[in-house]
């Protein structure tokens, strides 16, 4: 069933759309950044910043940063609400009921191929980024200056390989595919609730707007920890690009996104 399922997804013109469009940001922020300021220091997050023409990895950590607080949820909850909702208002949800196959099977396939959709949203941002920075800065050593870290007496500046480099991308890259997983699950249970696929997908936004805006009150810093999105949270995966790496922070990341 979930080969099925994901054959049927791949036929549509939306999901391509949809990853084409995420690529192709990420080119875009490599050109603009090569042909305006790529001397200029880039943050990452709190914990750190890279300049962009020191090396082709810095464009994969740039684009990531870029696209995570808005795009990269869209697309997820837009996969996600899709999964049901889609079908449903289609009309063809009790066509594929009525077949001898119980409804946990016809969505844990669903839920299954959504997840696969939304991983491959997350995965085409970093290599976009890391082949037009390599076209663009070349195969160098990644240099990241560790802002929290940096002092007087040290440039708290951490260098990679560029084997390294391409580790800790991926690292990152599990990362904040580890961070979609509570606004992943939402939009899967507003997709199941209704039968408009708009619906869902705004509702899987709003969790994270939401979130984050709870998470910037002075009165409810408490709640931040264990909020599913807040800007703390989304900008942990930095963290594999310092040393050492706050591994603890990371491990409370991971839980909170499973309890949601």
């Amino acid at each position: 069933m979930i080969a099925i399922e994901l054959t049927k997804q791949l036929r549509r013109i939306s999901l391509w759309i949809v990853l084409g469009a995420l690529g192709a940001i990420a080119v875009a922020i490599t050109l603009i950044i090569a042909t305006t300021s790529a001397s200029a220091p880039e943050r990452l997050g709190d914990s750190g910043s890279v300049v962009p023409n020191s090396s082709g990895f810095t464009m994969a950590a740039i684009s990531l940063n870029a696209l995570l607080l808005f795009l990269l949820p869209l697309a997820v909850a837009i996969f996600a609400g899709e999964s049901v909702a889609g079908e449903a208002s289609w009309g063809s949800l009790k066509y594929v009921l009525v077949h001898p196959v119980s409804r946990a099977h016809v969505l844990t396939s669903k839920v299954a191929v959504a997840a696969i959709l939304s991983v491959a949203a997350v995965f085409v941002v970093c290599p976009a980024g890391l082949i037009s920075g390599i076209v663009a800065f070349g195969w160098h050593p990644l240099s990241v200056l560790d802002l929290q870290r940096a002092t007087p007496f040290s440039s708290g500046v951490t260098n990679f390989s560029p084997v390294a480099a391409l580790g800790k991308t991926g690292l990152a890259m599990l990362i904040v595919t580890g961070t979609m997983l509570s606004t992943f699950s939402f939009t899967i249970l507003c997709s199941v609730l209704t039968d408009r696929p708009f619906t869902a997908v705004a509702g899987g936004v709003l969790l994270t707007f939401v979130s984050r805006a709870l998470d910037n009150i002075p009165g409810l810093h408490a709640l931040g920890p264990w909020l599913p999105a807040t800007d703390t949270g989304t900008g942990l995966w930095t963290e594999v690009f310092v040393q050492p790496t706050d591994m603890a922070s990371l491990r409370h990341l991971g839980l909170v996104q499973i309890v949601y």
